[in-house]
């Protein structure tokens, strides 16, 4: 062989690795979420609530969307802070949720590139508990700046101030908001559930955090089943391919 031809044999082989990202620079990814992506042993801290996902069938954590999502990019999970039956903002639902609001909980996800949020189905569904069909949280107003903490106990100013928040605390990490299209299946009127979804739309495109339409999750007992993850995790990818990740 002449010199020429191992020179760019050469040549190939420090590009090859040069393009080979090592182990401890791969994309590390957090959630901030509900029980849509809570499973026991990965959340934390791990006295976060989780929800009962064997009772609708799933038997694997494999089996959860982030999972999926993760073992098809090659993405490392870097924090879960995931808590079932949490609202986004800070309403003080039935005494217990209100002070694990993802409001009170996105200060704590580790160091990740990519956030992914997925909630507002509590919001959109808490109930008065004495009257069952009269929700509780209040949409409010649009509100970018100077919140006040009345103000965060409100849908739109809370949804605003955890974006403003995330953009800040993790300027590096690319957010994503996880919208599921059918939120509150069963539980709302067709009118709030449009306000809910044009809510998030018009705050997520003032933040530029891009938001993934999730349509037609196969659901039992209100929660994605196993094809219901299956859907999710599937029409994630197909949005990061476009983005070309």
């Amino acid at each position: 062989m002449n010199m020429k031809k191992i020179l760019l044999l050469l040549a190939t082989a420090v590009l090859m690795t040069a393009c080979v990202k090592p182990a401890d620079e791969r994309t590390r990814f957090s959630i901030l979420g509900d029980s849509y992506s809570t499973y026991e042993g990965y959340v934390q801290p791990d006295s976060n609530a989780v929800y009962p996902y064997e009772n609708i069938g799933l038997t694997g954590v494999e089996q959860m969307w982030w999972a999926q999502v993760a073992d098809t990019t090659g993405w490392e999970l870097e924090r879960n802070n995931s808590f079932s039956g949490a609202l986004m903002c800070n309403y003080n639902y039935a005494n217990y949720y209100g002070p694990h609001s993802f409001i009170r909980r996105m200060d704590n996800l580790g160091n990740p590139d990519v956030i992914f949020i997925f909630g507002a189905t509590n919001d959109a569904c808490a109930h008065n508990l004495d009257e069952p069909h009269e929700p509780v949280v209040a949409l409010g107003d649009y509100i970018y700046s100077d919140w006040t903490e009345e103000q965060l106990c409100d849908f739109r100013p809370a949804l605003a101030y955890i974006f403003n928040y995330l953009k800040t605390r993790y300027p590096k990490a690319k957010l994503y908001f996880l919208l599921d299209m059918n939120l509150g299946t069963g539980g709302v009127t067709e009118q709030r559930r449009a306000e809910f979804l044009a809510s998030i739309h018009r705050i997520a495109q003032h933040y530029h955090v891009d938001c993934i339409d999730i349509t037609g999750i196969h659901k039992s007992q209100w929660h994605p089943n196993v094809q219901g993850h299956k859907d999710i995790a599937e029409q994630v990818l197909d949005y990061l391919e476009t983005e070309g990740v």
